[in-house]
């Protein structure tokens, strides 16, 4: 999935939730809102800093996909992210790290440093090369260091709390490093972190727009589509695994993932958003794997 901004606006209403969940041992979700770019081919340069809980994960040296920080021992990511793609063979967690405080792939960042992984976590009910529970964590080998680019995200509540929220129709963030555009033609994968403004679509309304389209995609209620009716704006392949983020409310600077990036058709097609992983439904399992 991959970030692509296009010159149109739509407005939507920035609506906050006050309702998250912190596994970490200081405040989470803080983050630096930085002042609006110029837009760049594919999407707008984040700052550095800017979303401190995102990290590249990292194979053979190259990135390949995103990940969100916790707490300081677990990064959560999507599970397709984690297959080799030979039948149902996962990596192994020697062979893939993850670097923290990344802004730059280009740079050798002297705040940005790389960090083994322990154990790796699939959900039970993932299947590769399937889109149904796709999501991961892993577990890293040693404890990170929290400083103004290295902090925690906070995850929503889980589904059956008062509080809970489905975020329809709740202007969202993406960010990663992915591809400029679905046409290698038109731009290779970003160096610099990009985000992008993507609306969260109810999901019947995403199941029509797929079905208007032709497609026979399933979107499941443990599944969220965030985009733009009209295309444009997404995330596309190397975001991910990345977060899907939103406002929290009462809280200035405070943002929650509530997505992990996962599957799609193509990248920024009309009609056909992105489909995130919903955080909210893997709440109980997330809490299961680290406090393990």
């Amino acid at each position: 999935m991959q970030l692509q901004i296009v010159l149109f606006l739509t407005i939507i209403p920035i609506i906050s939730i006050n309702a998250f969940n912190n596994f970490a041992d200081v405040k989470c979700g803080s983050y630096k809102s930085g002042q609006r770019l110029a837009k760049i081919v594919g999407g707008e340069n984040a700052e550095k800093g800017e979303f401190p809980w995102l990290v590249s994960i990292t194979r053979r040296g190259g990135h390949f996909c995103g990940g969100t920080v916790i707490n300081n021992r677990f990064i959560l990511t999507a599970g397709h992210c984690l297959c080799t793609g030979i039948g149902q063979d996962i990596l192994k967690p020697g062979n893939i790290k993850i670097t923290v405080s990344q802004h730059d792939l280009t740079q050798k960042e002297s705040d940005a440093y790389q960090m083994d992984i322990k154990a790796i976590s699939l959900h039970p009910g993932y299947i590769c090369n399937k889109p149904k529970d796709d999501i991961a964590i892993l577990e890293l080998d040693q404890e990170l260091q929290w400083s103004e680019t290295v902090l925690p995200a906070c995850l929503p509540v889980a589904s059956g709390h008062h509080k809970h929220s489905k975020f329809d129709n709740i202007l969202a963030t993406v960010a990663g490093w992915g591809w400029m555009s679905e046409k290698n033609s038109k731009g290779g994968r970003a160096n610099r972190l990009q985000k992008a403004r993507v609306n969260v679509i109810e999901t019947e309304k995403c199941r029509s727009w797929y079905k208007a389209q032709g497609k026979k995609t399933k979107i499941q209620e443990t599944q969220l589509c965030a985009g733009h009716e009209q295309g444009g704006i997404d995330a596309c392949w190397a975001d991910s695994g990345g977060p899907l983020m939103v406002k929290t409310e009462g809280q200035s600077n405070q943002l929650m993932v509530v997505g992990v990036v996962s599957t799609g058709i193509g990248c920024a097609r009309p009609q056909l958003p992105g489909i995130y992983t919903r955080v909210s439904e893997y709440i109980p399992w997330i809490k299961e794997v680290i406090r393990r």
